[in-house]
């Protein structure tokens, strides 16, 4: 990506979670090259639109943008949202993301996201835009609870310091605690 941005836009992000919703290996944040005419899309997002479709329990806010992440299963994917409720671009940087997770013996486990290609970069969120991304994760498997902590992810918002979201598995589902 070199020094641009990407432009995250519903409409481009929904045709690039079809195009690799089939794959199972790696990220699929290939914006680069992909995104870039997005900001053509009109501004869909409202907040607490992704709260309203997650559970308030997987949203945090940071300044402009709302963050919320869920893990579905069968596969290990960790489906991330992120909607920008101002009229202005905002930075975002999953790469930034915390993971901590634990076992049901209360030790932490490595859990992180898979990236073969180096997909994970910063990029700008369209104002009034949505994005959604899956990203597979590795190390799930004896894990009962795992925590992101989103506070860096939203550079133009340094000083956000919102909680963790929390997923803790019940049964074959993961929930927001």
């Amino acid at each position: 990506m070199g020094g641009r941005f990407a432009v995250l836009g519903r409409v481009a992000l929904g045709a690039l979670a079809t195009l690799v919703a089939a794959s199972s290996s790696g990220c699929h944040m290939g914006l680069a090259g992909v995104i870039i005419g997005a900001s053509e899309a009109k501004p869909t997002y409202a907040p607490g639109e992704i709260a309203t479709d997650l559970g308030p329990g997987a949203v945090r806010t940071l300044a402009c943008l709302d963050v919320g992440l869920a893990i579905r299963t069968p596969r290990p994917l960790l489906e991330m949202h992120v909607g920008n409720h101002c009229v202005r671009t905002e930075r975002f940087d999953l790469a930034q993301l915390a993971i901590h997770a634990t076992g049901e013996d209360g030790a932490e486990r490595s859990v992180h996201m898979v990236d073969p290609r180096d997909e994970i970069k910063r990029v700008h969120v369209g104002a009034m835009e949505r994005g959604h991304e899956r990203i597979r994760l590795s190390g799930l498997d004896d894990v009962t609870r795992i925590c992101f902590d989103v506070s860096a992810v939203a550079t133009d918002a340094p000083d956000a310091r919102p909680s963790p979201i929390c997923l803790v598995r019940q049964g074959d589902r993961w929930q927001a605690s």
